[in-house]
């Protein structure tokens, strides 16, 4: 299942609004609040937004255990998940574990050369390379923005703190924010919490409303939750992987955009194969291929179509069938038909893609916009790339639009370059 369905009253809703998630990599976020105000969980409410939309994220605590902070974990989560069926909370779940690391430092200074060790750390033993990052009880007496924002830009990291304000302290609110790239702050107000947007994005926030939050859980009231949540935070590119099949087209042109970027890529082929594109290139072997084998039969059926029975179409079929099993999104250019299929073999893969449950986004030539598959029909939209993991496919009669769409779907996510 799609973490929006899950994080709907997430209060990163109310930092989405002007930019993805509130920081962009290379910036530190703040929030601040007096002790037993909720900042702990907050924290927890930004790294599960993360974590449950495929993005890896390390969650380093000051202050409590790993027992005790994974505790916060569980609660919410049964918390949002209270709705949904057990098999979709059980997939979250391993989502959550897949993609969430945490790190207690009780008792000993915590800065941030310990964070770019520790990053490098994960890296090396465990693969594990975070794009996220939310450091719980910092002292405001111990605070190095500078520091954070340094370690922040050198590794593509975006960095989420927790500022404890003392409760006897005379402490100017606005001006703290202002040391951050965003920020914002927790008061008690009655039964709730309040949250006070106090910059975003490197800028004063534009509209500095509040959100009443719920004293425990963080969460939205859900008589507040309206506007479904925006567009989460897109990866850094040094930690995604496009998956493609290096072939002239549409497929060359995920690969050079994905160059451009510093992304690494996968280019799945086979012995005797002609690509366009070699970069990562992964040939292979009877017994991988044998893994993707469908039925040419089926595949027809399920098209509605009919291709010449080769032996060089069937490979062809099954490495589509490892670009779209290695990737979490998809994203295809081509057409699409009036029964929802897309024409021609490149609808293998976006059938693959509905089969699976995995999202899939087709930029259609013929009407120049992307839609994207909500299991019954095609929904118009405009993607960014949210996941490390993501293919990029297609027809190779790519036309002006078609390129542009390509382009535009690398710079709305990552920035222009």
């Amino acid at each position: 299942m799609h973490g929006e369905e899950l994080i709907e009253r997430s209060p990163m809703r109310a930092l989405a609004a002007e930019i993805r998630g509130g920081l962009d990599a290379g910036q530190v976020g703040g929030v601040f609040a007096r002790a037993g105000v909720g900042k702990s969980a907050f924290l927890v409410q930004i790294a599960m937004t993360h974590a449950l939309r495929g993005n890896p994220v390390l969650h380093v605590s000051l202050t409590d255990g790993q027992a005790r902070v994974r505790s916060f974990y569980d609660e919410l989560l049964a918390e949002v998940s209270r709705a949904v069926a057990p098999r979709d909370r059980s997939a979250a779940q391993v989502e959550l574990e897949r993609n969430r690391v945490i790190h207690a430092s009780l008792g000993r200074a915590f800065g941030p050369s310990d964070l770019e060790g520790l990053v490098g750390t994960l890296a090396d033993v465990m693969h594990f390379r975070p794009i996220a990052i939310v450091v719980d009880g910092t002292d405001i007496a111990d605070l190095d923005v500078a520091g954070w924002r340094a370690i922040a830009e050198k590794l593509g990291l975006r960095i989420w703190m927790s500022v404890r304000i003392h409760r006897d302290g005379d402490v100017d609110i606005d001006e703290l924010g202002g040391r951050f790239d965003s920020a914002v702050a927790l008061e008690p107000a009655a039964a709730m919490v309040q949250l006070r947007i106090l910059r975003i994005g490197g800028k004063p926030a534009s509209n500095q409303g509040v959100l009443d939050l719920d004293p425990v859980t963080m969460m939205v009231r859900p008589e507040d939750v309206t506007d479904p949540i925006t567009t989460p935070p897109s990866p850094h590119p040094s930690a995604c992987t496009l998956f493609s099949g290096g072939a002239t087209g549409s497929e060359a042109v995920f690969g050079e955009a994905s160059a451009r970027y510093g992304i690494k890529e996968v280019n799945f082929s086979f012995e005797g194969h002609s690509q366009a594109r070699t970069e990562g290139r992964k040939v292979l072997d009877a017994r991988e291929l044998a893994a993707g084998d469908v039925s040419l039969v089926y595949v027809a059926h399920r098209l509605h179509r009919h291709w010449d029975k080769t032996e060089t179409l069937r490979k062809v079929l099954q490495t589509q069938w490892h670009v779209v099993s290695h990737a979490t999104q998809i994203f295809v250019v081509g057409a699409i038909q009036p029964d929802g299929t897309v024409h021609g073999g490149t609808g293998w893969s976006v059938e693959l893609a509905k089969r699976w449950n995995k999202r899939v986004w087709v930029f259609d030539q013929n009407h120049s916009g992307w839609f994207t598959w909500n299991g019954s029909s095609w929904t118009r939209g405009e993607p960014v790339i949210q996941v490390p993991d993501f293919a990029g496919t297609g027809t190779r009669f790519l036309n002006d639009a078609g390129r542009s769409a390509i382009a535009n779907l690398f710079e709305r996510s990552f920035g222009p370059l």
